[in-house]
């Protein structure tokens, strides 16, 4: 299985470019979260916001461009949210860091 676009730089243009093919839908929820992230940082007088949003970006492009491993994070985080078992739910917050460690080794 190939990724359905190059790992972007980790920089907010070429990440929005990304989330752009990847999901249009997303990119509001990009602009968005951009938004918040620069007038925090303003607020703030720190680049810890911003550099919160690109890493949490970055990281849903890596997962993203591989439709398997982001469907089945999907998955997952319903589990999470839904099941009523708390074995089930731990199970699948564990299968959540797996696939996210594994979306970083794949960006790599």
């Amino acid at each position: 299985e190939q990724p359905v676009v190059p790992l972007p730089d980790r920089e907010p243009a070429a990440i929005r470019a990304a989330v752009a093919r990847l999901d249009p839908a997303a990119l509001a929820r990009f602009e968005a979260d951009w938004t918040a992230a620069t007038a925090r940082a303003r607020d703030e007088y720190s680049l810890l916001p911003a550099r919160y949003f690109v890493e949490h970006w970055f990281n849903w492009v890596a997962v993203a461009r591989w439709p398997e491993l982001a469907a089945r994070l999907r998955a997952c985080e319903r589990i999470v949210a839904e099941s009523p078992d708390r074995a089930e739910r731990r199970a699948a917050a564990a299968e959540i860091s797996q696939i996210l460690r594994q979306a970083e080794t794949i960006s790599a």
